[in-house]
């Protein structure tokens, strides 16, 4: 426990777009007050007007205006993709500053680059976690509880499904570059797939879903929080009738209605396989779609901070608050086999 946050600030950058909204909307109803921030100018006072909340307009790119608001932060939350972009900045200030890093990603070189500073926020006694949404609290912590179940892990798969899902824009672009780049993890080390056209069968409420390889963040974060040498990760989409417009990405919407995201189902598979060959299957369902799941999951790890809950250096969601994280913020665990 630590109190150096009690008169920090709750800051949020990329607060104007889509999941930044969401976020924003879901820590007001939780009772926190958080600082929004931006580059826009003009979002950013419409925004923080709606809420009256106070707000910073910068670019991580300006360093003195970055320096300046980290400085008042106890937790900084990155909503600002592509996160290549606006990780690296912002999680080196945080150290500098002493202030908490979390964020919604799911690309590979983010959670990289915190496991390589994750010495210097040791030091600075601070905590970084991206990866603090759907993407990837749910699967980090359903990897761990079936772990937990076998005695010598050795092998991981994991299968994310999302139904009747609707992409946003900020989505379908880190999408691009998830798939541009598949890894698995072989005997403790990451080994990129050429060819990622692999194939896994997963069982998701009796029906089976073949989903394909991808190069989701789990490979690094569940080995983080279970130490499983060989992990796999999939994905199955079946979309609500989505297809990208003609005019490409920038032409579709910024993200789904509230009646759409009333509508997904998000809900993963873990497979672990021991040292005898047996295999242990556990599932989650996640209360609310991805989107929404991730703007409750960043409040309430965001709200652990403050309070003075957390596990300093690079840590995956269950490494740092154990498997019934997912669970406390609005999920189901079920142990198939």
């Amino acid at each position: 426990m630590n109190d150096q946050n009690d008169s920090k600030q709750f800051l949020i950058y990329g607060a104007t777009g889509y999941s930044g909204r969401l976020i924003v909307e879901a820590a007001v109803k939780a009772g926190l007050r958080p600082v929004v921030a931006g580059r826009d100018s003009t979002k950013v006072a419409a925004l923080s007007e709606k809420f009256g909340l106070e707000s910073s307009v910068f670019s991580v790119d300006d360093r003195t205006a970055l320096q300046e608001q980290v400085r008042k932060a106890g937790c900084v939350v990155n909503a600002a993709g592509p996160f290549f972009a606006t990780a690296e900045p912002i999680i080196d200030m945080c150290i500098s500053e002493s202030a908490h890093y979390i964020d919604i990603t799911g690309e590979l070189s983010v959670f990289a680059y915190a496991g390589e500073k994750s010495e210097d926020a040791i030091a600075a006694d601070v905590m970084l976690m991206p990866g603090a949404g759907w993407d990837v609290v749910p699967t980090d912590c359903l990897a761990l509880h079936t772990a937990r179940r076998a005695q010598n892990p050795l092998q991981l798969r994991l299968g994310a499904y999302h139904v009747n899902s609707v992409p946003s824009r900020g989505s379908l672009r880190s999408g691009q570059l998830i798939r541009d780049f598949t890894v698995v993890r072989r005997d403790g080390e990451l080994v990129k797939v050429d060819d990622p056209t692999a194939m896994h069968d997963f069982r998701f409420h009796g029906e089976t879903i073949s989903c394909h390889l991808i190069g989701l963040a789990d490979v690094v974060t569940a080995w983080q929080s279970t130490g499983v040498p060989n992990i796999e990760v999939y994905m199955g989409r079946e979309e609500a009738g989505f297809t990208l417009p003609e005019g490409g990405i920038d032409a579709m919407a910024e993200g789904p209605t509230e009646e759409e995201l009333a509508k997904v189902q998000s809900m993963a598979v873990a497979e672990i396989t021991d040292a005898s060959g047996k295999v242990y299957t556990s599932m989650i369902e996640t209360h609310t779609g991805g989107y929404t799941y991730t703007a409750l999951a960043i409040v309430d790890i965001a709200r652990r901070i403050l309070d003075g809950s957390y596990t300093v250096g690079f840590q995956a969601p269950a490494s740092a608050y154990g498997a019934s994280l997912a669970t406390d913020i609005g999920a189901t665990i079920t142990d198939l086999s």
